[in-house]
């Protein structure tokens, strides 16, 4: 079983990458403000790697954990599972929270970067006192004005908010689903955990096929004049709160997807 300490650890470590994929977004609205685009999807890139560095910390942790429980003939604990699930939609709804700091503090880090034309440089910038007084200048909450105009919802695209969930949920259960379904089948497990890169896929591959090309495609529009900013700040607003809907979708894929990889780990 895993310790309490673990779980802690891995619940942690799932709540900041949640945290970081929902803040990310950001940087579209900060590239579009500041007419900095490039510049913007750099600091994206930092900021993405920090979650892959989370993710390479928490998936041999789990796994190794997972592994023991199997060795010893210990059953699934799905509290645990759903508990993980569940600090990726706490994760997420942090995220949503802070969505709106996170691009106004993020906007000083690409003027300096076109500035400075280096990430270290704006790396070592960054530690100082004056860093701390813009976020607090930066600090703010969604208005509820904002929420509210959420309601007028008939020109936002209804199938790729629903493809972000769909795709989110497959990202968020991806690996859980592997290790849940070496209990299904102990003898196969190493099979069933080397198929993660099936199960990732599918989301991987929904998301750079259909949703990031659609977002890119719209935050160009918006460069250009042919949609406004207020449309795509309302269109990133539904991404997020679908982004998080999709871990609560986790929820209910994590034994089906579990029971697939191990019918795929058996025909192989």
């Amino acid at each position: 079983m895993l310790s309490q300490n673990n779980i802690f650890e891995v619940c942690l470590l799932t709540m900041i990458i949640h945290f970081i994929g929902i803040i990310s977004l950001s940087a579209r609205i900060v590239g579009i403000r500041t007419k900095k685009l490039a510049s913007s999807f750099s600091i994206f890139n930092i900021i993405i790697l920090i979650s892959q560095f989370s993710s390479s910390i928490q998936s041999p942790l789990l796994a190794k954990s997972i592994e023991s429980q199997i060795i010893n003939g210990l059953p699934p604990n799905n509290i645990t599972f759903r508990l993980i699930i569940f600090s990726a939609t706490i994760g997420s709804c942090l995220g949503i929270l802070a969505f709106p700091t996170g691009h106004r503090f993020m906007a000083k880090g690409v003027d300096s970067l076109y500035y400075h034309k280096s990430i270290f440089k704006v790396l070592m910038k960054s530690i100082r006192s004056s860093t701390l007084t813009h976020f607090r200048k930066s600090l703010t909450i969604p208005r509820i004005e904002n929420l509210i105009r959420l309601r007028h919802y008939k020109d936002i695209s209804v199938k790729m908010i629903l493809l972000n969930i769909l795709v989110n949920g497959f990202i968020t259960v991806s690996v859980l689903s592997c290790l849940y379904a070496g209990f299904l089948n102990p003898n196969l497990r190493t099979t069933a955990l080397s198929l993660n890169g099936i199960s990732v896929g599918v989301g991987v591959v929904g998301m750079l096929l259909f949703v990031e090309p659609y977002n890119a495609t719209l935050t160009d529009k918006v460069l250009d004049g042919s949609v406004s900013e207020a449309f795509f700040r309302k269109f990133l607003t539904f991404v997020v709160i679908a982004r998080m809907i999709g871990t609560i979708a986790a929820q209910f894929l994590l034994i089906p997807l579990a029971q697939l990889i191990i019918k795929i780990a058996e025909i192989i």
